[in-house]
């Protein structure tokens, strides 16, 4: 059985820093400076990598990984800057990001 923590009492990687955490948005930094983002809503997923705003300057080699339940747990996707999917009837229950390949994984709910 999949255990599911809630946000308020989210595990994280300790050296991540997490930005947002609400229900369908969630955020946080690498420790090499990218900014990872997760939008989820019941019909669509959308994991973003980005630079950091704040001097632009990152170094990460991971890619913007996404894997959502809707009927069934799906395959991680990823790519190097964003994912993309969608749910037209509003099927996704959560959806999980990370960093790269190995990294924590954070649970994200509509």
């Amino acid at each position: 059985m999949l255990a599911i923590t809630p946000a308020s009492a989210r595990a994280q990687d300790p050296s991540d820093t997490i930005k947002i955490d609400r229900a369908g948005t969630f955020q946080y930094e690498r420790s090499c400076n990218n900014i990872y983002t997760l939008y989820v809503t019941s019909t669509s997923a959308r994991a973003i990598k980005g630079d950091n705003p704040a001097d632009g300057t990152a170094w990460c080699d991971g890619h913007a990984w996404l894997r959502v339940m809707g009927d069934s747990l799906g395959e991680w996707r990823h790519d190097a800057r964003e994912v993309k999917l969608t749910s037209p009837n509003g099927k996704f229950r959560w959806a999980y990001i990370k960093g790269c390949s190995t990294c924590y994984t954070y649970i994200v709910y509509p």
